[in-house]
């Protein structure tokens, strides 16, 4: 698990070796994700940087970037692949002799014998940079599902890449936000898809299962996978005509392997466990084959109602595991704030993001390398209520909806703007507004969606069809924020988290299950509730879900002072009005989650755009700190 930074030149007469120096600092700038090992490799117009955060095979045997013994191909790699040993012995049975342990010259050989056929055949976490040096063509490449980061820059002959966009920054010669994804972002929050843009005009992602060539000065994309390729008929209707307890056996073998293969490493290994059913029930399949677990939780100080401790420690107990929670309390998530949205390159979608970097903190500081996290569940079996559940049931009242008079439901949708302070008295504002809201992402969406839903035609209920497709575009667009959270916090720690659920074979085999296996009549993600029964007490998998909520407003109720945006990003660089913002900083307790988001935005602009260093920001924020109590004196 790595960092990768690198330049192509696309004129003859530059040369990669000239601008090392700069592939060495934008290596540095990501040095948290690869503290063990650098290197930079230089080849005719290419130049490649690798920071290593050694998993698999310790020795200076995987070093990178890694050559193959001619010399012709060098692979810059970030990430894990789990199906490593099979795809070795293939290639060794094919006349391929090794000289490492570890699965990046797995990666290396099976690009160089299968080409981009390669990609549909990897089981795991990564994002790459290939070279062919005869052919002078660059790969970069990203995993199914966009867990392992990679960004680019074209400056007119040079494009450079990396593994986060702090590396790529400082050396845009103009950097700019991008007024269109600023707006996107302040509806959806999420701006790792459906497109390739960012906040910053000129810096593009790489997207999930996506391969971009570049070779003799043109840039070609292709997709080596799409959620709903994996959707198969056949295999929908095997499942259908199959008992329901057999059905359970084969999600169970299939997650039992994958997370037997996710517990391989030469580092110690752990398990990110909130007490919720997802990271328990990988902890307590993790713990049937590795004793040596430790699990790790945060603990929320001072707020029962979210904490999830006891649940977490039963486990632990049940299974006699290592637990070690950390307490998490506002002054400790204050102070860690800025360097969170400084990791994130991003203002924060998820405020428990400061939550994930501190514990992964506390996993490194324990030596524990390696995690095990339950991220993709609820997209894959089911797992939002308020998503899926409640579709289903607007989709039956739906016929009501319709007999109500159209003047009533004018009136019910006008009371809804006006209690939401939008401008009601705007021409025609009410049938603007939805349309209007669509068209923020020139309807990629509402696409992307369309396109998930046709994935199910053979599904004869029309209601299941829109909700197995609703699930199945939350692996691309609710899922890419929280995959964007959990890279770079824990990476931002060096620490690796793996996501065992989120396996491609896992993903295929959830994708093709019949609806009444994840919305069950009595129970969300039911199948995976009858796998959890196999491995858990009753009480710990029937419970009601918690997610990981923070008591947001009493944390960021410090920042909710008038002065607080003055003379900052918001004001000077956006030009966002005073009078606005002090507005929005009365309603702050109301609009909570919008305020939190302008407060991390401001964090973003002044650490990103306006170049000020962290340490500066940190006692900016510190400022703002309310006095600690005086002990009363008697």
């Amino acid at each position: 698990m790595c960092g990768l930074a690198g330049v192509l030149c696309r004129d003859p007469g530059m040369a990669g070796a000239q601008y090392a120096p700069v592939v060495e600092r934008m290596c540095r700038r990501i040095a948290h994700r690869g503290p063990d090992d650098e290197g930079i490799w230089h080849d005719g117009p290419v130049c490649l940087g690798s920071r290593r955060l050694a998993i698999q095979d310790l020795s200076q045997a995987g070093h990178m970037p890694m050559l193959d013994p001619s010399g012709r191909w060098a692979l810059a790699y970030n990430g894990e692949l789990y199906n490593a040993p099979d795809l070795r012995r293939e290639l060794e049975a094919d006349g391929v002799r090794f000289r490492s342990t570890g699965d990046t010259e797995v990666v290396l050989h099976a690009l160089i014998r299968w080409g981009a056929d390669a990609l549909p055949r990897f089981a795991g976490i990564l994002a790459f940079a290939f070279w062919d040096g005869l052919e002078r063509e660059l790969w970069l490449a990203r995993d199914q599902l966009g867990v392992k980061p990679l960004y680019y820059l074209e400056l007119g002959s040079l494009f450079l890449f990396a593994s986060e966009m702090k590396a790529l920054l400082p050396e845009h010669p103009d950097p700019q936000v991008d007024d269109a994804a600023l707006v996107e972002w302040s509806l959806y929050r999420n701006l790792d898809f459906p497109t390739r843009g960012t906040l910053v005009r000129g810096i593009d992602a790489v997207m999930p299962g996506e391969l971009v060539r570049l070779a003799r000065g043109e840039r070609r994309h292709a997709f080596y996978f799409r959620a709903p390729e994996a959707v198969d008929a056949r295999e929908f209707r095997r499942v259908a005509a199959l008992p329901a307890e057999t059905v359970v056996d084969e999600v169970e073998r299939a997650l039992a392997v994958i997370v037997r293969e996710q517990l391989v490493s030469d580092v110690p290994v752990g398990t990110l466990l909130s007490g919720g059913l997802d990271s328990s029930v990988l902890t307590a399949i993790a713990a049937r084959y590795r004793r040596d677990l430790t699990a790790f939780h945060v603990s929320i100080a001072g707020f029962p109602e979210h904490d999830e401790r006891p649940y977490a420690e039963a486990l632990c107990r049940a299974e006699g595991l290592a637990f070690v929670p950390m307490e998490l309390d506002a002054r400790r998530f204050r102070a860690a704030l800025a360097r969170t949205v400084w990791l994130s390159d991003l203002p924060l979608t998820h405020p428990n993001s400061v939550a994930y970097h501190l514990i992964a903190r506390v996993v490194r500081e324990h030596g524990v390398i390696v995690t095990l996290a339950g991220e993709g569940a609820d997209e894959l079996f089911g797992g939002y209520a308020w998503a899926y559940r409640r579709r289903r049931r607007l989709q039956r009242l739906r016929p009501w909806l319709q007999r109500i008079p159209a003047a009533v439901r004018e009136s019910l949708a006008l009371l809804l703007y006006a209690e939401a302070e939008l401008p009601v008295t705007s021409v025609r504002f009410r049938d603007l507004m939805p349309p209007a809201v669509l068209m923020v992402d020139r309807f990629q969406r509402q696409e992307w969606l369309a396109r998930c839903i046709e994935a199910y035609g053979f599904v004869g209920e029309a209601d299941d069809r829109e909700i197995l497709g609703a699930m199945l575009a939350d692996l691309g667009d609710f899922l890419s924020p929280l995959l964007r959270r959990l890279d770079r916090t824990s990476m931002g720690a060096s620490v690796e988290c793996r996501v065992p659920f989120l396996d491609p074979r896992l993903v295929a085999r959830a994708v093709n299950l019949p609806l009444d296996y994840k919305l069950g009549r009595h129970a969300d993600k039911w199948v995976l509730k009858q796998v959890a029964l196999r491995h858990m007490p009753k009480d710990l998998v029937f419970r009601k879900k918690m997610g990981f909520p923070l008591p947001i407003w009493d944390w960021a109720r410090p920042y909710a002072r008038p002065d607080f945006f003055t003379g900052g990003f918001l004001e000077n660089r956006l030009g966002l009005a005073r009078r606005g913002l002090e507005r929005m900083v009365v309603r702050a307790e109301r609009w909570v989650h919008a305020f939190f988001g302008l407060v991390t935005l401001e964090i973003w602009g002044r650490l990103n755009l306006m170049g000020q260093p962290i340490d500066q920001v940190e006692a900016w924020l510190a400022s703002f700190e309310p006095e600690p109590a005086r002990a009363s004196v008697s």
